[in-house]
């Protein structure tokens, strides 16, 4: 086998795809220890839309790799993966991954890349070339360090799978206000709490910095200042993710506007947010639940179409609050649509949607889908 120390990261990639037969391969770095990180080279990649995710530590696959320095290694991503879950995996689902191994690249000090090989299909086979890669590569790859470990596996995880082990029933999935008040009662903490008292932590390190004029002093604080960034990043994801506050202070167009930025970072798609009704405001619960649907449709979009653009608009007419999500991506069916994760995505949103007596309208073809929900203004949340 040729030295993967010395190789750069075309050829590492390309010969490690055709030693392991591999359908898709990627090297990701993050320009500086604590950034995030962006794929820079990818063989087998169906698109270039790998070039514009960038996953900041503890996000995505190579977010998680970069923050545990540990390899991570899924065989079944339908059963081990749940597509709702929030830390979301844009690559694989850009590039329809099934089974893949991540490997962490260390510059010695720091895990500052990513190494990943994956399949499009599924066989048992896959786990042993997968350990063999990391056997391969204990001796570094493209001048990095490869930390060894054991490698991080989802399965136990999954909790519901797309065979229907501990299936959720239908009424289960229904949100009531308790758990909406959680959520925003846990997104006010991290976002008043927590964030305010990083931000106070970065204010001393200042002052450090102003009493220690030394270049090692201000190289230690640039690197806290750096850490502290990525974890402020982190919390706001947390924090839309849970209850974008916008959605309490400013309401729904600008809480989808929250959300599509968000994932813009995170998947690279373009998504336009178009609102006609010059931001009204509606009832809470009425809110709640529309953003819930709308969210999701953005979501699924995301990562299953395929498309590099999505438009949310929000109108009224007629009393009836009407929200359209269109992607212009692969479509699908959807009277028998593939199950994915755990598959209650659709079914969600047709029980939120039931809540507020509104309408669930989901069309698809080759050209792409459009979710239409039409919700009446002169009903009470239940």
């Amino acid at each position: 086998m040729p030295r993967l120390f010395d190789m750069t990261y075309v050829q590492a990639v390309e010969y490690l795809r055709e030693e392991y037969t591999f359908d898709f391969a990627a090297i990701g770095i993050a320009p500086e220890f604590g950034e995030a990180l962006q794929w820079k080279y990818a063989s087998g990649n169906t698109g270039e839309r790998f070039r514009r995710i960038a996953l900041t530590p503890g996000r995505g696959i190579g977010g998680i790799v970069l923050k545990t320095g540990r390899p991570m290694l899924l065989t079944d991503i339908d059963n081990q993966l749940d597509p709702r879950d929030f830390s979301s995996y844009p690559i694989v689902f850009a590039e329809d991954l099934r089974s893949f191994c991540a490997l962490p690249l260390s510059d010695g000090i720091h895990v500052v890349g990513a190494l990943l090989c994956g399949f499009r299909n599924v066989d048992p086979s896959y786990e042993q070339l997968f350990n063999r890669l990391i056997v391969d590569t204990e001796q570094g790859l493209c001048g990095y360090s490869v930390p060894q470990g054991q490698a991080l596996n989802f399965s136990d995880l999954s909790g519901a799978n797309a065979h229907g082990q501990a299936g959720i029933d239908d009424g289960e999935l229904t949100v009531n206000r308790v758990q909406e008040e959680e959520r925003r009662r846990l997104a006010r903490e991290l976002h008043d709490g927590l964030a305010q008292e990083l931000l106070s932590v970065s204010m001393t390190i200042n002052s450090v910095a102003l009493l220690h004029d030394d270049a090692q002093t201000a190289s230690l604080c640039a690197e806290a200042h750096s850490q502290i960034k990525r974890v402020l990043d982190e919390i706001h994801n947390l924090s839309v993710e849970l209850r974008p506050l916008s959605l309490d202070d400013l309401g729904l167009q600008a809480a989808l506007r929250s959300q599509a930025a968000l994932y813009h970072k995170t998947f690279g798609v373009n998504i336009v947010v178009d609102d006609d009704t010059d931001a009204m405001r509606f009832d809470p619960y009425l809110e709640t639940h529309v953003y819930r649907i709308a969210q999701e449709a953005m979501l699924n979009a995301c990562k299953y179409s395929g498309s590099d653009e999505i438009r949310v608009s929000v109108h009224v007419a007629h009393s009836t609050l009407i929200v359209v999500v269109r992607d212009y991506g692969s479509g699908f069916d959807t009277l028998h649509p593939v199950v994915k994760g755990t598959g209650m995505g659709l079914s969600g949103m047709r029980e939120r949607a039931r809540i507020v007596e509104g309408l669930l309208q989901i069309e698809s073809d080759e050209k792409g889908s459009r979710i239409t929900l039409r919700a009446p203004l002169n009903k009470e949340g239940k």
